[in-house]
């Protein structure tokens, strides 16, 4: 049975696992924060520093959904 054509901009809706991920995301990103921010002034620089960065990067993967719709929109913009 051939299968039926998609339009090119057709998105499978989100799935559980993405959600779950998402959700995962979010929660390491501000425990991470939490972690960092108690840590001020009693562990070294480096280490406080590597925990923010941590944080700020789980938060940047739960936004990958965001991030990647707006980069298409970007480039959909761009002239060829």
């Amino acid at each position: 049975m051939p299968q039926r054509a998609r339009n090119r901009n057709h998105r499978n809706p989100r799935t559980m696992g993405e959600l779950i991920s998402t959700l995962v995301f979010i929660g390491m990103a501000v425990w991470l924060l939490l972690e960092a921010l108690s840590l001020i002034g009693q562990a070294p620089t480096w280490q406080v520093a590597g925990l923010f960065l941590s944080a700020f990067l789980s938060f940047l993967g739960a936004l990958r959904f965001v991030i990647a719709q707006a980069w298409d929109s970007y480039r959909k913009g761009r002239p060829r």
